[in-house]
């Protein structure tokens, strides 16, 4: 059994956490950002130093090939992504691109024999700073103009990145793959949560994955002078969204476990210390590996919404922002 080199993994990874490093200890490269070129740019050097074939494909996803002697082979992809989150952790994608990574220079360096062609692949915007899986899908196949044109990252920031990449709408929408080629996809991700760990387990198998559908709720009151206007007069958009969040934790934790749900984001205008609040944008969304149960919390999640609309006499819309379906 061929054993791969760790010290080599661990200094690769220690490598690229310095690309977007912040001073939190996390790192930042939100897609197609200055940094995730950077870091872009970084694996593709170290392909041509280890020798190994580069490819990019129009969808910006960076491919490692170690090709089978047969040329008919299929490929067996393997890989993740190296775009963050804000603040993300440093193995959150970047263990599953370059473990797929050392494990090809492990098998090159063996003179193994594949019955596949070995392709390690890093997908472009994985975490959704511009559209969310967005190299995936286009490789896939089901990205559309419509995900393109409405992306939860705004337009101009997807614009900018294209650019930025030498990316095109048109490419993205050409980038589908043969699935007759490929021969099936691994992942090896680091754990999010605690469960492993807590119950001293090394590794898991995935066995599904939740669908996560994400929304805006904005609550539409009437700004008003914070100093003189009553409490029972107010029609103040925060205390709808902070009612909203409260209890649309609570409905899930008790209807729907093991379900989640999140509110990523609020804004709030005017937004000063002295008015009150006549409007609240909360950027929720939520998660289930069972579609019946997604569509359960949805319509849950909406009725709590408009009833606590009309509680704190405000006016609520619902904008969707994205959905990907369960695969159990």
């Amino acid at each position: 059994m061929l054993t791969i080199n760790t010290e080599r993994l661990l200094r690769l990874l220690d490598n690229l956490a310095e690309i977007g490093a912040t001073e939190e200890g996390g790192v930042s490269r939100p897609a197609l950002s200055e940094a995730d070129m950077q870091a872009r740019a970084w694996f593709k050097e170290q392909a041509v130093f280890y020798g190994l074939d580069y490819r990019e494909d129009s969808a910006g996803n960076q491919s490692v090939i170690l090709p089978s002697e047969d040329a008919n082979a299929k490929t067996l992809l393997v890989g993740s992504h190296l775009d963050t989150v804000p603040n993300g952790g440093r193995y959150d994608g970047a263990l599953g691109v370059l473990a797929a990574f050392e494990a090809l220079l492990t098998i090159k360096e063996a003179r193994r024999k594949l019955p596949y062609h070995l392709e390690c692949i890093s997908f472009t915007d994985e975490e959704g700073t511009l559209v969310g899986l967005l190299g995936s899908s286009a490789l896939c196949g089901t990205l559309t103009a419509e995900d393109l044109a409405a992306p939860r990252g705004g337009r101009e920031r997807l614009l900018e990145g294209l650019k930025r990449a030498n990316l095109t709408e048109e490419g993205l929408l050409n980038a589908r793959r043969d699935p007759a080629t490929l021969a099936a996809f691994l992942e090896l991700h680091i754990e999010q949560g605690t469960r492993l760990e807590e119950a001293n387990i090394d590794i898991g198998v995935v066995t599904s994955i939740v669908g996560i559908r994400s929304y805006w709720i904005e609550y539409i009151g009437q700004a008003a002078h914070a100093g003189t206007t009553p409490m029972d007069k107010r029609a103040d958009a925060f205390w709808g969204a902070a009612a909203f969040a409260q209890q649309a934790r609570d409905m899930v934790m008790e209807q729907f476990y093991p379900g989640v749900v999140n509110i990523g984001a609020v804004e709030l205008s005017p937004g000063a210390f002295n008015i009150v609040p006549e409007r609240a944008r909360l950027a929720l969304e939520f998660r289930h590996g069972s579609e019946g149960e997604l569509n359960a919390m949805w319509a849950e999640l909406q009725s709590l919404a408009r009833d606590i609309a009309q509680v704190y006499n405000l006016n609520v819309q619902i904008t969707h922002s994205g959905s990907i379906p369960a695969a159990p």
